[in-house]
């Protein structure tokens, strides 16, 4: 857990001050509790309002500027830390983050660039800099600025996507090959044309919640008397919307919703094993809506290639989960509630995707 701690002047030359408490995912309710203690006091110090406090994956725009734009997360603790690692780098929120990941190279993704760093003695290290064939200026630029702090001589091996030479691929084992490393892919090479400020978004489609009046609210039946227990279907003039979720990460896809991730070059409808359980109507709104949405969404140009509209049916494509930072095997893609729900829809299966037009005219033909 960290205290941080930011002045500067608005748009206005009026001086501000922001604190913020960021808690690791491994962090204890011990530990954010004495940081909210030391934020108290740096309150007081640099006269601002409230402390906001951020989880690991939530970093919001005006934190990464706090820090310079450019952030790290490793794993574990500092103490200790593992001089073998890899670092994923991407853009995020307009800024530049680097996520520690698995060492290994099926890590290895075209669509991002990677520090890789490998202990050759006890007290000599190598650091490389893997260039995926989707990276962008910005964040090769990064990596380099972060390279000559994490190396212990200034010094940076730049490795080239499909132009890995063997002294690099043996640090990932000794039967390492180019051809263990995946190719790129239409999402990745629809990234190198993104237009400039586009990154992936997550929408969740759901009912706008209906403002109830003082009054109706005071003749409203009670729960207690209530003749059902069951959920109220939605009604013919419900109204829907798409509320993006930004940042998001793997913990934001809830079983029970429906969901779209605008990446680039393609789009991605899926469901949760439990949206299926829902009363008939309102899956059918749901659903609908997600549809028309998306073929919305399609229409939008970010890059040259006109993108490709999927609806999800079964398993979870590789580029899918690069498009989530922290992305968590031991999870799945709907967590405990895919669990409870017993689906295995889009867990270790193959996978299966309809194109969207398909989807949409069976659905509208009922």
């Amino acid at each position: 857990v960290y205290v941080s701690s930011h002045t500067f002047a608005n748009a206005a030359g009026v001086r501000k001050a922001e604190v913020f408490i960021w808690s690791g995912s491994a962090s204890t309710d011990s530990g954010i509790a004495s940081a909210q203690l030391a934020a108290k006091r740096v309150l007081r110090e640099s006269g601002a309002s409230a402390p906001v406090t951020i989880r690991q994956g939530y970093e919001t725009s005006p934190f990464l500027q706090a820090l310079g734009g450019v952030v790290i997360t490793r794993r574990g603790a500092p103490e200790g830390a593992s001089k073998q690692y890899i670092l994923c780098g991407r853009k995020h929120l307009g800024h530049i983050v680097f996520d520690e990941v698995d060492f290994g190279v099926q890590s290895l993704c075209a669509g991002f660039t990677y520090i890789i760093s490998y202990p050759v003695t006890v007290h000599r290290t190598k650091l490389y800099l893997w260039k995926g064939s989707a990276w962008s200026t910005e964040e090769i630029g990064a990596a380099r600025l972060v390279g000559m702090d994490l190396s212990e001589s200034g010094e940076m091996i730049e490795v080239d996507h499909g132009a890995e030479f063997p002294s690099f691929l043996k640090i990932f084992g000794a039967d390492t090959e180019k051809t263990s490393i995946s190719k790129s892919t239409h999402t990745w090479d629809c990234k190198a044309q993104a237009l400039d400020g586009y990154f992936p978004s997550l929408f969740r489609v759901q009912q706008i919640e209906q403002k109830v009046g003082y009054f109706s609210g005071l003749f409203r039946r009670p729960s207690w008397q209530s003749r059902s227990p069951s959920p109220s279907p939605i009604r013919e003039d419900t109204k829907m919307e798409l509320k993006r979720i930004i940042p998001f990460t793997q913990q934001d896809l809830e079983a029970e919703g429906i969901y779209i991730l605008n990446a680039y070059g393609q789009i991605f409808v899926l469901y949760g094993p439990l949206f299926p359980s829902q009363t008939t109507n309102a899956r059918n709104t749901m659903l609908g809506y997600a549809l028309l949405s998306a073929s919305n969404i399609a229409k939008n140009r970010f890059v040259e290639t006109a993108p490709r509209a999927l609806v999800l049916t079964a398993g979870i494509p590789q580029e899918f989960k690069m498009l989530f930072r922290h992305w968590d095997e031991g999870r799945g893609l709907w967590g405990t509630g895919g669990l409870m729900a017993g689906s295995l829809a889009h867990g270790g299966a193959e996978v299966t995707t309809m194109p969207l037009d398909v989807v949409t005219e069976a659905v509208c033909l009922r």
